[in-house]
């Protein structure tokens, strides 16, 4: 069986919690105002921000052939390193995207959190407990003492996690139906964030390119792993699923409290 369809079947519904969280219905339905998006994004942004870090510390690992290879057939150290380059362009990207959106909705990226934990709350702009936690496993996953392998079990689990998503949230955008039946066409304004997530960032973060990404990903993930859990040892793949688990976790947390809009 292929890592990438093992690893989901070890937390199902861990897995269901984190991909259809409450703040997704409400995302998909346009019912997020704009204190807890920007709350949100802000600290996604930090995220993502570590994400850059993440995967330089992953590049820093392949280890490319020293003879010219036969383009046709690249090693999987030279498909890696693709995948790789790829993740940094897309966030790179992705950044730009965050910051023209914020400007065009009004958003506020350095919205501090008032997530439960957070010290100083609601006074100065930092990471929130489960944003620094994900920090933190960046930083141990692609660590030295870390494999390759293991990094990117990480880099395929956030992003499938985060397709999937986003993907829920937009099954609610794509439900919105008018007095006929047919799909209801909005401009954003009657929205919550004045049409952010359901014009901008929901469409972004369930596209087609976005899903044609995370395929690679996880193509390349699958094919390294059929040869690196063979010399890794017996511990490989459950070290894989401690992974795994761990980034479902911090998925289902990194999603805001939306008891006050939910309703």
């Amino acid at each position: 069986m292929k890592l990438t369809t093992h690893l989901p079947t070890t937390t199902p519904s861990a897995l269901q919690s984190a991909t259809t969280h409450p703040f997704l219905r409400l995302a998909g339905a346009g019912r997020i105002h704009k204190p807890l998006l920007s709350q949100w994004l802000s600290q996604d942004r930090l995220y993502a921000q570590s994400y850059v870090r993440f995967i330089g510390a992953l590049l820093a690992k392949i280890q490319l052939p020293r003879t010219p290879s036969d383009p046709s057939k690249p090693s999987a150290h030279e498909k890696i390193l693709t995948v790789l380059v790829d993740a940094i362009t897309n966030i790179q990207t992705e950044l730009g995207f965050f910051e023209s959106s914020a400007r065009e909705f009004g958003l506020d990226l350095n919205a501090p959190s008032t997530e439960a934990g957070d010290e100083g709350k609601g006074k100065t702009f930092g990471a929130a407990p489960i944003t620094q936690s994900y920090i933190d496993m960046f930083m141990s996953a692609s660590s030295p003492g870390t494999s390759l392998l293991e990094g990117l079990v990480v880099l395929w689990a956030t992003e499938v996690c985060y397709l999937r998503a986003w993907r829920f949230a937009a099954s609610y955008r794509e439900e919105s139906t008018d007095a006929s039946g047919r799909p209801k066409q909005t401009d954003g304004s009657e929205d919550a964030d004045g049409g952010a997530l359901r014009i901008r960032f929901i469409p972004n973060w369930s596209s087609l390119e976005f899903e044609a990404f995370v395929d690679r990903i996880g193509k390349v993930l699958d094919e390294f792993a059929e040869e690196e859990l063979k010399k890794l040892g017996e511990d490989a793949t459950a070290r894989c699923e401690r992974w795994w688990g761990q980034v479902v976790w911090l998925e289902e947390r990194f999603w805001p409290n939306v008891g006050e809009y939910d309703s």
